[in-house]
């Protein structure tokens, strides 16, 4: 049977991953299709994008920790989780306020679809973990 902690993992790295892609496609692909594909407007200038690709990148490796190990790298595990939810709600907001295309609106499913499910898994594995009688210590 598949644990919590697996899911956690699993979810973890799917969300690393397509980071990853996401920044792949704008740095060293057509940065124009992507923007197309998601819907994400017409821009004079990719720099943005370009920028928020790599911090994007950056800020994916910081996930890593907490997917090995998300008991010794809790804060990691509970950032990780923030570092979804606030910015799914910046781009509902931005839409729904009008001042980001609709566009937007895909990647706050994508980031707040994983935050949830990372939530759900982490507080499902810390609450195992709680139960857990640790085994008694040598003598």
């Amino acid at each position: 049977m598949i644990t919590n902690r697996q899911l956690f993992k699993i979810i973890v790295w799917l969300g690393v991953i397509a980071n990853w892609s996401f920044a792949i496609w704008v740095i060293f692909f057509n940065t124009a299709s992507l923007l197309a594909y998601f819907g994400l407007g017409d821009v004079e200038s990719t720099i943005w994008i370009y920028n928020y690709s790599v911090l994007l990148a950056i800020l994916s490796c910081f996930y890593i920790p907490a997917a090995h190990d998300p008991d010794r790298y809790r804060a990691n595990a509970w950032l990780l989780i923030v570092g979804r939810l606030v910015p799914a709600s910046t781009f509902f907001v931005g839409v729904g306020m009008g001042f980001m295309p609709a566009g937007f609106a895909r990647l706050g499913f994508g980031d707040s679809t994983f935050g949830i499910l990372e939530l759900i898994f982490l507080v499902r594995l810390l609450r195992d973990s709680e139960n857990t009688v640790p085994a008694p210590a040598p003598v």
